[in-house]
């Protein structure tokens, strides 16, 4: 008698189930199947546990293969977005020149710079003592007119700039400047070698947006940044 009466439930409720899917809409019956099958694993595995046929490990397992494949699609689902939002993704500038590498992060107003020759080759600008950057300053005036400037806009950012700021806030031009290879112009940028049309001239209209004095900005900083974008467009 018992296994008449669950034969007989377990038909109705197959019954009732076919009838709720056939009236659901076609683009709403995968995602009801999915549901039918976490709700039937997650069931038989309470049975099976509850009737000592299977340990509690083995039934979380169960529910998680149902639970993976919803995750799974999920993520799917997000990854166009996730790919839109990482256009938006900017990544420091790099500015170098004959005896400097110097790093702004228009977005934390940070920056820093690595001495490519010299008294001080290989140390970090921020690594100087001031009579150190001093010194740097005088040997630069006198054999590296571009590398004077770039230093020049990094002591002002880091309110360094005494005797020298006038100098450092003159109109630079592109002339001025050593010629740029296009590795040095993504760099210039924060793009990845390759970048298309659109984004570079998306990152240079954001990196001019930036290069107000307060946020690290210069002449010298808004002339290589155009620069730039010229070498590549």
């Amino acid at each position: 008698m018992p296994r008449i009466l669950l034969l007989a439930a377990i038909i109705f409720t197959v019954w009732y189930w076919w009838k709720i899917f056939k009236s659901l809409p076609t683009d709403k019956r995968r995602s009801f199947l999915w549901r039918t099958a976490f709700w039937s694993v997650l069931g038989f595995s309470v049975i099976l546990v509850a009737s000592g046929r299977m340990h509690w490990l083995g039934a979380g397992l169960a529910v998680l293969v149902p639970l993976a494949k919803t995750v799974f699609g999920l993520g799917l689902r997000a990854l166009p977005f996730l790919q839109i939002l990482s256009r938006f993704k900017t990544s420091p500038s790099q500015f170098r020149t004959k005896s400097l590498l110097v790093q702004v992060n228009f977005s934390t107003r940070e920056m820093d710079g690595e001495i490519l020759q010299g008294e001080f080759t290989g140390k970090k600008l921020s690594q100087l003592s001031t009579e150190e950057l001093q010194t740097l300053a005088a040997d630069l005036k006198q054999s590296d007119r571009e590398s004077y400037v770039l230093l020049q806009t990094y002591l002002l950012r880091n309110n360094q700039g005494g005797a020298y700021q006038g100098e450092s806030n003159q109109s630079y031009q592109a002339g001025n400047m050593s010629d740029l290879s296009d590795k040095e112009a993504y760099e210039i940028l924060g793009l990845e070698p390759n970048a298309s049309k659109e984004d570079i001239i998306k990152a240079h209209k954001r990196l001019m947006q930036r290069m107000h004095p307060a946020r690290g900005g210069s002449d010298y900083l808004a002339a290589k940044i155009n620069a730039a974008k010229d070498k590549l467009v």
